[in-house]
């Protein structure tokens, strides 16, 4: 599978892919295999494997995620990024969910040496029918970051920031489904200078252990830390492996 994509910068974890296949008790898992050839200022070959371990008893709901990315670019400087994600979900079949999170996070591309984030929120579901539902959260987190390009010094900062997000996702066929997700996260004290995403997946059933997937990310950062451009967008293909 191949895509064409500028340079992403998702700072956030599209956690709601996971939960929204997973309604019903038991261990859940995902595996999923993108290649992709993209340019930026030079022609970069991408690939990228991301795997996802869940387990969701009948009241709580559990999620390891893991993303990693091999860069090559112009048939050398292997570079790659990735993260991992804990998530907890409390009361999941409520309509307020409290949650907890940590992440861990880098991407050499971008010049994102590391980030750390943890923190705290609730989700509340404010549409559910047997095909449909839709649900809004938000969340107080601490971010650690550290910046650098090339040889010049690095910038590291610390802030406590406001993350919220609403989704939508449903059937669309028998063996089909639609996820919609709109992200802000922001400073409490810059709340209109934000980062802000919209992402969106088209999961496909091939048989009950095997999908393919067609995804697209669009991201705006209000203030960049460094010199990275502050609109940028993905769209891409995956194959993926259900256990």
């Amino acid at each position: 599978m191949f895509s064409l994509s500028a340079p992403v910068q998702a700072q956030l974890l599209n956690v709601e892919s996971v939960r929204a296949n997973a309604d019903s008790a038991g261990w859940y898992g995902e595996l999923e295999f993108d290649l992709s050839l993209n340019r930026y200022n030079e022609q970069v070959f991408e690939f990228t494997n991301e795997s996802n371990l869940s387990y969701f008893s009948d009241r709580h709901a559990y999620m390891l995620l893991n993303k990693l990315k091999f860069v090559n670019i112009d048939g050398a400087s292997l570079i790659s990024s990735g993260y991992v994600h804990l998530r907890s979900t409390l009361l999941r079949n409520k309509k307020l969910s409290p949650e907890i999170f940590t992440q861990y996070q880098y991407n050499n591309n971008l010049g994102l040496n590391n980030r750390a984030i943890g923190g705290a929120g609730i989700k509340y579901r404010f549409y559910r029918t047997d095909v449909w539902q839709a649900s809004i959260s938000t969340a107080l987190m601490y971010e650690f970051e550290e910046w650098q390009i090339g040889n010049q010094p690095s910038i590291k900062n610390e802030y406590i920031k406001n993350t919220s997000n609403i989704r939508l996702n449903g059937k669309v066929s028998e063996n089909a489904t639609f996820l919609l997700v709109g992200y802000y996260q922001a400073r409490p004290d810059q709340f209109f200078e934000a980062r802000s995403i919209l992402e969106s997946k088209l999961k496909m059933d091939l048989s009950k252990r095997v999908a393919i997937s067609i995804g697209f990310i669009a991201s705006y950062d209000a203030k960049p830390i460094i010199d990275i451009p502050q609109w940028t967008y993905e769209l891409s293909n995956g194959l993926v492996i259900k256990f």
